[in-house]
């Protein structure tokens, strides 16, 4: 995937490890290197344990061929880091890359779930807790991505009849499409009813109001 092209990545998961790692100072007041970290008496830096957050992905088409981990500070898009960008395509692949990464991390800090783009697996009937757990391991997480799968894919699931369970989440999908279409047309007729009904009371209560003036004109013509 070259740098000028926006990325289209699928977080797998992230983890946190504690390292000795430099610590930030104040240039002001500390003594500190050119890149603002503490130094002790001798000049080297200080180093401290600290947390440290990491995060596995891997392109959206492929989740189980090519995966990278990463420090999660490293993928932040800075446009003082970029270095020779003078037309900010890298500053444009990293902002992109960043914006598909930080709903992910924002919901691990959070200790909630990843969120996934389509149905979960545990929404399909179609599987067992078992299998999505078999079909999570190997990077697939909804049922648009069991639909997706392509040949050489199906092989490093460690299930049986793979080609089944992509025809069945396939047929699922296109059953549950056509059912949300359908609620969609049954609620569009309701709202049309119920303007309707609306209508004809509005028409009706107009009429009765206007009913003891077309009476009274009509005695006055006859006077």
């Amino acid at each position: 995937m070259s740098e000028n092209q926006a990325p289209m990545i699928r977080v797998m998961g992230f983890k946190t490890s504690y390292e000795m790692l430099p610590v930030k100072g104040d240039p002001v007041n500390e003594r500190c290197d050119l890149k603002g970290y503490k130094l002790d008496a001798s000049g080297r830096r200080i180093l401290e344990r600290q947390a440290e957050d990491w995060v596995t992905y891997s392109p959206s088409h492929s989740p189980m061929n090519t995966k990278t981990t990463e420090r999660v500070r490293l993928m932040l898009p800075d446009p003082s880091k970029m270095g020779e960008d003078q037309d900010g395509e890298k500053l444009k692949f990293m902002t992109a890359r960043w914006m598909q990464i930080e709903p992910a991390y924002d919901a691990f800090k959070k200790g909630q779930d990843i969120p996934v783009n389509g149905m979960a697996l545990a929404a399909w009937p179609g599987v067992s807790p078992e299998q999505a757990e078999v079909l999570r391991q190997a990077g697939i997480r909804t049922v648009e991505e069991v639909r997706d799968l392509q040949e050489g894919q199906m092989e490093k699931v460690r299930l049986p009849n793979m080609r089944e369970m992509r025809k069945q989440a396939k047929l699922f999908l296109e059953n549950t499409d056509a059912a949300k279409a359908s609620e969609r047309e049954a609620q569009k007729d309701a709202i049309i009813e119920q303007m309707a009904e609306r209508l004809a009371a509005m028409e009706a209560l107009l009429e009765e109001r206007t009913q003891p003036a077309k009476g009274k004109s009509a005695a006055r013509d006859a006077a």
